[in-house]
């Protein structure tokens, strides 16, 4: 699961972001959402874009297994992210550069969700 490891720094201002992706590798039921999250992207991007935990009723960004569902890989070399200005407040949280950009970028993907 995952991309190759990068071993450059990142871009502080998100400049190479696109060109990374390496956050946006990661497993099912990662990134969830809240009230606000699914107000933000509205009922079409919900139906298209996510779906609900059976047993936890958590809504969550559907997962390939590997990757976002959101993120779209047509373009070799290119991650960008299909519903990136709605996108929710896990992902709004992620900095370039952070800790976990860096973990990220070392590990080809986003690690393991603590639990």
């Amino acid at each position: 699961m995952g991309l190759p490891p990068l071993s450059q720094d990142p871009d502080a201002a998100g400049g190479d972001c696109v060109a990374c992706g390496r956050c946006c590798h990661h497993g099912p039921r990662t990134v969830h959402l809240t009230e606000s999250d699914e107000e933000r992207m509205g009922e079409v991007l919900l139906r298209r874009w996510t779906e609900v935990h059976e047993r936890s009723g958590f809504r969550f960004l559907l997962n390939t297994g590997t990757r976002c569902a959101c993120l779209d890989t047509s373009v070799p070399g290119r991650f960008p992210c299909l519903v990136y200005e709605r996108r929710p407040d896990d992902c709004r949280v992620f900095r370039a550069a952070s800790d976990g950009c860096r973990e990220a970028r070392r590990l080809g993907r986003l690690g393991s969700p603590l639990g």
